[in-house]
C-alpha cells in the first residue's frame, strides 16, 4: 500500500487553547495536553502543531497557513517517489502576515520559489526573477537595483546570442587605398590621407532578429537578420581636408591668400542604413559562445566634412556627396567570447568613391559590441 508520511512542521505559532484529549501521543506531548493541536485529514493523515505553552500557540494568528500549505503541495508534487517521507524545517518568518525587520537574524541564506536571498550583517542581496537588488542598511542606507545581467555575460542558449538590440563601437581603417592619378597632372597622386587611429571611429546601432534551424546537445545553428544605422567617422592627419571639384574628389591642405592653414581637426563622416544576413553557430558551455559570418549591404544617408583651424574654435562644414557611392556591401564576421564583449570585423567589397571620381578605397571596421 502506498503510504505518504508528512513529517513534523516545527513552527512557532499561536492560537487559542485547543483540547487535544487522548489523541495526543505521549511522544509528542512534551508540555501539557493543552499545548498541542492535531488536525486530521482523513483516517491516515495528521498535522501536529506543538507549542510549549498557551502563549506560544496564540502566535499562530500572525501566520498565513494558506501559503504554508501551498508550499507543502509544491514539495509533494516535486517528489517522484511513490512513498514519500518529508522531514523539513520551515522558517516561520517566511509565512508571517506582517514580517518584522529581522533585526535579530543578522546572517542567512535562503533559496526557494521566491528566489535567492542572502544577508550578512547590514548588507543583503536578493535575486528575484533575474533581478538583482543590493541593500546596505548602514549609516548611509542605500538600495541599488542592478537589473538583469547584460547579454554579453549571459548568452542565451535557446536563441542566437546576437538576437536583440545591439550597439557596436570600433575603429576605421583602409582595407585598400589605391591613389587615383590626376587627369590634368599625371605626376600628381590623389590618395586618401592617413587616418588618426583613435579619432576615426565606427559606430553602429541596430536590432537583430533570429530563427534557429538546427539544434544539438552542444551547438545550434541560427539565421540572423539585422538592420542598423552606422557611421564612418574618418579623422585625417597632416592638415589635409576632403574637397570636391566638378569631376572628382581630392585631398589638400587649405590655403588663405597663398598661405597654408594648419588644421586642428579635419573630419569626414558618412552615415548608412544597413541590412545584414549572418548565419550564427552558438556553443553551449564553451569559452567561445558563438561564431557568426555573413554579408551586409547599406544605403548612404548623406555625407559631410568638418574642419577646425589651429587657434580657432570656428567649425566649417561642407555637406555634399563628395562622389561617395550610394551603396556599400561587404562581408562581416563576429566572434563571441563568454564573459567578454563580442568582437566584430566588417570589410567593404566595393570602393568608397565612384569609379574614376576618387581613390580606390575599401573600408575596414573592427571593434567590440557593447550590447
Amino acid at each position: 500500500m502506498k503510504i505518504k508520511f508528512i513529517g513534523v512542521f516545527m513552527i512557532l505559532l499561536s492560537l487559542t487553547r485547543v483540547w487535544a484529549g487522548s489523541d495526543v501521543k505521549p511522544s509528542l506531548n512534551k508540555g501539557s495536553l493543552n499545548d498541542s493541536i492535531i488536525v486530521r485529514f482523513g483516517n491516515k493523515t495528521r498535522m501536529v502543531i506543538y507549542g510549549e505553552n498557551k502563549r506560544e500557540l496564540e502566535k499562530i494568528l500572525k501566520y498565513d497557513l494558506n501559503t504554508l500549505l501551498k508550499d507543502l503541495k509544491v514539495r509533494l508534487d516535486s517528489s517522484q517517489q511513490d512513498t514519500t517521507l518529508i522531514v523539513e524545517e520551515f522558517s516561520g518568518t517566511d509565512y508571517l502576515k506582517n514580517k518584522p525587520d529581522l533585526a535579530d537574524d543578522k546572517n542567512y541564506v535562503r533559496i526557494g520559489g521566491r528566489g535567492l536571498h542572502i544577508k550578512n550583517g547590514n548588507k543583503s542581496v536578493s535575486i528575484d526573477q533575474g533581478t538583482v537588488t543590493v541593500i546596505d542598511e548602514g549609516e548611509n542606507g542605500s538600495i541599488e537595483k542592478i537589473g538583469r545581467a547584460a547579454k554579453m555575460y549571459v548568452p542565451s542558449w535557446g536563441s542566437s546570442p546576437r538576437k536583440g538590440f545591439n550597439v557596436s563601437l570600433g575603429l576605421n581603417a583602409y582595407g585598400s587605398n589605391t591613389p587615383m592619378m590626376s587627369s590634368t597632372n599625371p605626376s600628381t597622386e590623389n590618395a586618401m590621407p592617413d587616418l588618426k587611429p583613435w579619432g576615426s571611429r565606427y559606430v553602429s546601432l541596430g536590432y537583430v532578429a533570429s530563427t534557429t534551424i538546427a539544434t544539438g546537445q552542444k551547438a545550434r545553428l541560427h539565421l540572423d537578420f539585422g538592420i542598423d544605422f552606422s557611421w564612418y567617422n574618418l579623422m585625417f592627419q597632416d592638415s589635409k581636408k576632403i574637397e570636391k571639384s566638378t569631376d572628382m574628389t581630392y585631398f589638400a591642405q587649405p590655403q588663405d591668400a597663398g598661405n597654408y592653414i594648419n588644421l586642428k581637426k579635419s573630419k569626414f563622416t558618412v552615415p548608412y542604413v544597413n541590412l545584414s544576413f549572418m548565419p550564427t553557430l552558438s556553443f553551449r558551455r564553451s569559452f567561445i559562445s558563438h561564431v557568426s559570418a555573413g554579408a551586409y549591404g547599406g544605403y548612404r544617408l548623406g555625407s559631410y566634412s568638418k574642419t577646425i583651424a589651429e587657434g580657432s574654435k570656428d567649425k566649417k562644414f561642407n555637406r555634399t556627396n563628395f562622389f561617395v557611392n550610394d551603396f556599400r556591401y561587404g562581408l562581416g564576421f563576429e566572434l563571441g567570447i563568454r564573459r567578454f564583449p563580442d568582437l566584430f570585423v566588417n570589410y567593404d567589397l566595393n570602393n568608397l568613391y565612384e569609379t574614376n571620381r576618387g581613390p580606390a578605397v575599401k573600408m575596414l571596421s573592427f571593434g567590440i559590441k557593447l550590447f
